[in-house]
């Protein structure tokens, strides 16, 4: 999952530092020399100096082949503006943007941004949602440190035929059940995973999209 973050500063720094914790592609762009040079030098991230609420800055750090953008600034209207940019001339699926001021949010939300939040804990809490799409959900949060999500197997799924036990799923995570057609299996370690089938897993935040790549699932 590729991300960029606009806005350095605390807010962007903390937010880098979790989501490549979260096994992100994480770019940052910053205007202030320092400050990026601060990112480099202590962050496995790459920095594009610039002001993000420009078109050039953003085709620098790879929006138009990220996932999500996050735009962190101090000012609500910039963050508006780097979303709505993000949006339409590069496609990008997700934008989220920092509310400085809680008044703004809705109205931020109506000129187009996906996910406008004030809280920055609550913005790694929903970047971890984002897993989400058609292939995997999240279905019930579980005292905000883990999810149980639902898996869609694909057609002519790479691991089809494979004992779960061959299946190396990182710590934190356990398959509690497959739907096979009309049939419920509870599965074990000698359980086969077959194209198409509807998995139930049970997984803490930070291991969900480790659960994405050990499963070889695309989006």
């Amino acid at each position: 999952m590729r991300a960029i973050i606009v806005g350095g500063g605390k807010v962007g720094y903390y937010l880098a530092k979790s989501l490549l914790e979260r096994n992100y592609d994480v770019s940052v762009i910053e205007i202030d020399k320092a400050a990026g040079q601060y990112f480099a030098n202590t962050l496995d991230v790459t920095v594009v100096r610039g002001d993000g609420s420009t078109k050039r800055a953003l085709e620098a750090a790879g929006a138009d082949r990220c996932d999500s953008i996050i735009a962190v600034t101090g000012e609500d209207e910039v963050n508006l503006i780097i979303c709505q940019m993000a949006k339409r001339i590069f496609g990008v699926k997700k934008t989220i943007a920092k509310v400085n001021n809680p008044k703004n949010a809705e109205t931020i939300r109506l000129l187009g941004v996906d996910i406008a939040i004030s809280s920055t804990d609550n913005i790694i809490r929903q970047m971890e949602r984002e897993v989400d799409n058609s292939r995997i959900k999240e279905l019930m949060p579980i005292n905000g440190k883990a999810a149980v999500f639902e898996v869609i197997l694909p057609e002519n799924y790479v691991y089809s035929g494979k004992i779960i036990a061959d299946i190396k799923l990182p710590d934190g995570c356990n398959i509690i059940s497959i739907t096979r057609g009309e049939e419920l299996l509870i599965p074990r370690g000698g359980t086969k995973l077959l194209s198409n089938d509807i998995l139930l897993i049970v997984s803490s935040l930070s291991a969900a999209n480790e659960v994405r790549r050990m499963l070889k699932i695309k989006k």
